[in-house]
């Protein structure tokens, strides 16, 4: 039951991204253009989803198969997609490098903290 809710699950992602990005590029760039795009990116992730990768590796490829179908969608529009779509192909790759540098500034200051150790019992 867990591979037919995961092919449901990014189905639907997929179909709300085409349906998104439709509204958000020119109307040139159809929904079947951009559904073709972010195809392999959405399998990918799925696949991964289902092999139970660890969830940072999982942000971090999640994060570049974006960019990179923003890339796709940059080569086949006729037209140049606006900034607006530059910083959103970005902003998953912000978000994830500024997550991973603040977990390890976090275990640095913990393992920087000295534990106190117990006083002997002077019984």
């Amino acid at each position: 039951m867990r591979h037919f809710d995961i092919a449901i699950m990014f189905g639907s992602l997929w179909l709300l991204a085409s349906l998104v990005i439709d509204a958000a590029t020119p109307k040139e760039l159809s929904v079947y253009v951009i559904g073709a795009a972010i195809a392999p990116a959405t399998a990918i992730s799925a696949i991964l989803y289902w092999l139970r990768v660890p969830r940072m590796d999982f942000a971090v490829i999640f994060a570049t198969l974006w960019m990179i179908s923003e890339m796709v969608l940059e080569l086949v529009t006729p037209k140049p997609l606006s900034p607006l779509m530059g910083f959103v192909a970005i902003a998953p790759m912000l978000i994830v490098g500024a997550v991973i540098n603040f977990q390890c500034w976090r275990r640095s200051r913990l393992r920087s903290i000295p534990v106190p150790e117990a006083l002997p019992s002077s019984d």
